[in-house]
């Protein structure tokens, strides 16, 4: 179908990406597996979609975070979406009492930080498998895991907590992710996707948050780790069974040396071996790379593979 001319009711799929928080890979992803979203086109040939559909693809996303999966939902009726997450959260409250609040929230991290500042490991590992347990592992990642490693990160700044205290906080939470993603990754039988951090860096906290999407998603997860050299990524990455190549960058990167370490990478691996970057804010934006900023969009991808 084609639109003459554009009055307000269409936006470009970068403005449908930033409207509803689906990444544009994702976007274009589904479009060729289920027909949906499906583009307009101006007599220019460039593609439009209608705003209408932003609510649409809300619940969509709405619905895969509560565990549906992309071939089911997105090509669901919008009403009946909105019935399948009213479903699931009333499911939710009956059996496992109500959805954490902004102050539970608040005291959950509270109480992990005094866990932290007496660099009690057992304490601090308890809460976060009960978090765990209780509220399953996307919401224990990104509503609780993210916003505690920042104040960790806010408060060594400030200089109320120590570089031991981040170190401690870091090792602690390492080991509890890799239990978590480990013995699925090792059962799964799903693309197998290799994780790595550059010759030099040192920071791989990400990269195993990065893991625990894909092991949960039934993908394998070869995990090198921080400090690898670049001819062990790419000599990991040839293997004929290798789908995605995920490095992961941190704050602390060279951006400059990166940049030129990623293209000689890039340029090094198969053509099938899609190759993404996450981590740093900014990222660098590099010709056939994929740049995923945030580990909530991390997770709309992971759906894509």
């Amino acid at each position: 179908m084609n639109i003459k001319k554009d009055d307000g009711s269409h936006i470009s799929i970068g403005g449908l990406a930033k409207a509803t928080g689906v990444p544009v890979e994702t976007l274009r992803n589904w479009e060729r597996r289920y027909g949906f979203p499906e583009p307009l086109r101006r007599e220019s040939g460039h593609r439009r979609y209608a705003l209408e559909i932003v609510p649409h693809l809300k619940l969509i996303k709405s619905a895969i975070g509560l565990g549906f999966k992309p071939s089911f939902v997105v090509q669901a009726k919008p009403d009946e979406l909105t019935q399948l997450i009213a479903d699931q959260k009333e499911q939710h409250r009956l059996n496992r009492g109500p959805l954490l609040g902004e102050e539970t929230v608040e005291s959950t991290l509270k109480r992990w930080m005094s866990h932290l500042e007496a660099l009690d490991a057992t304490a601090l590992e308890d809460g976060l498998r009960r978090a765990w347990v209780q509220y399953g592992a996307e919401f224990s990642i990104l509503k609780l895991l993210v916003p505690f490693l920042r104040q960790v990160g806010d408060r060594w700044a400030e200089g109320s907590l120590t570089v031991a205290h981040e170190h401690f906080a870091s090792e602690v939470i390492v080991s509890f992710l890799t239990r978590q993603w480990r013995p699925l990754s090792q059962r799964a039988t799903g693309p197998r996707v290799v994780l790595a951090a550059l010759e030099g860096e040192l920071h791989c906290l990400g990269l195993h948050m990065a893991a625990v999407f894909l092991a949960l998603a039934g993908d394998q997860v070869i995990f090198l780790g921080a400090n690898t050299p670049l001819d062990d990524i790419v000599k990991a990455s040839n293997s004929p069974t290798i789908t995605a190549l995920v490095i992961g960058l941190s704050a602390a990167t060279q951006l400059d040396e990166a940049v030129y370490r990623l293209k000689t990478l890039q340029q090094r691996l198969p053509d099938k071996v899609v190759m993404v970057i996450g981590g740093h804010d900014p990222l660098p934006e590099i010709e056939g790379v994929t740049g995923i900023l945030t580990l909530d969009a991390f997770s709309d991808w992971v759906r894509t593979l």
